[in-house]
């Protein structure tokens, strides 16, 4: 039979209460003798089994949380994949957490983390929900969170500038998309995105909208869907833009992309000869679809990799009682050319 609380106070001679807090590692007016001595106690009497002694002694749980945006998305789920196999490697165990989207989950999974169930924090936020508004209320919860968080986020610290983000360079997304666009003819190029705002935190927009003012393209907001999410927000869009006469769409996600092109087939408008179409984070799926998606590769495997190295230096030099210095980390993005976009017909053929 395990101990309980109360063996321990018995043995120390305190409260319950006080044996509670000191093991859960939250403020009390106690000696460092007395706290220590109810640490070694609780480890002699194996108090929490799946903890080690070592562990209460040093207040690290071996457990690293990770935080992603939507666990249906297949580029969360290889992120994921890619963060637990390097997390599992070095020792530490992963807790997964999914916000699903939802701004209000998304915030209670953050004040968990003031519970100090886990040594740190590896967060993928959702694109949905980067309003201003929800952007200032998390960034305020995790300010105050004392364990080192990383945000996998390519915006170069413009929407997370109080913590360290490695991803790929979001703005550069789009405007590559967009530019192999206009490189391939196209002029009339419909945009469709997840976020919901114009503003900075939405960034893929102002690639696409960078791209069409250096090509002298006239920004249209009416080619714009914004708010669009997974394969039904693709095909949502499509019936939106039918009838604006545009010849291609950028997509901010590859699901967006493969919705948006299964739509189109379904009307009769041909991908691409009747409508290019390019998404982004080369999913798997985006091979598989007919006709192949081309889209913008993010370096999943390179993202993991700096993501898991940034977070364990901070655990380290935390251990040294030493602060590192914030960084943002940039990952260049990279074309891959497949099936879905093509130079327009010069009769204007498009159905859209």
């Amino acid at each position: 039979m395990h101990a309980t609380l109360k063996d321990i106070a018995d043995e120390v001679g305190t409260s319950i209460t006080t044996v509670s807090k000191v093991l859960n590692g939250k403020e009390i007016r106690v000696s460092e003798d007395k706290r220590q001595e109810i640490l070694a106690v609780a480890e002699r009497l194996k108090y929490l089994p799946n903890i080690s002694g070592v562990n209460l002694r040093k207040g690290c749980t071996d457990l690293i949380a990770v935080i992603v945006g939507d666990l249906l998305y297949p580029y969360y789920a290889k992120l994921l994949k890619e963060m637990s196999d390097l997390i599992s490697s070095r020792g530490k165990s992963v807790i997964v957490c999914d916000i699903d989207n939802n701004e209000e989950m998304e915030r209670k999974h953050y004040q968990r983390l003031k519970s100090g169930y886990v040594d740190g924090a590896i967060i993928v936020p959702s694109p949905i929900n980067r309003s201003e508004d929800n952007v200032k209320q998390v960034t305020k919860i995790l300010s105050g969170i004392d364990m080192p968080i990383l945000m996998v986020s390519g915006d170069g610290g413009e929407v997370y500038p109080d913590f360290t983000t490695v991803g790929t360079d979001s703005e550069k997304c789009g405007y590559i998309a967009t530019k192999h666009l206009i490189e391939l003819g196209h002029r009339r190029i419909a945009y469709v995105s997840e976020p919901r705002e114009t503003g900075r935190t939405n960034p893929r927009l102002w690639g696409y909208i960078a791209a069409l003012q250096e090509a002298g393209i006239p920004y249209q907001p009416e080619w714009v869907a914004l708010g669009r999410t997974r394969y039904n927000g693709g095909r949502t869009a499509y019936q939106e833009l039918v009838g604006h006469g545009v010849t291609a769409a950028v997509c901010s996600s590859d699901m967006l992309a493969i919705g948006f092109a299964g739509a189109a087939m379904a009307d009769g408008c041909l991908v691409p000869q009747n409508c290019s179409v390019i998404g982004m984070d080369n999913i798997m799926a985006t091979e598989q679809n007919t006709p192949q998606i081309t889209t913008v590769s993010q370096g999943v495997g390179e993202i993991a990799q700096i993501a898991v190295q940034e977070l364990f230096d901070d655990l380290d030099a935390r251990r040294r009682g030493q602060k590192r210095k914030l960084c943002h980390i940039q990952i260049e993005p990279e074309l891959v050319v497949r099936h879905s976009t093509a130079a327009p017909r010069q009769n204007g053929g498009s159905r859209l």
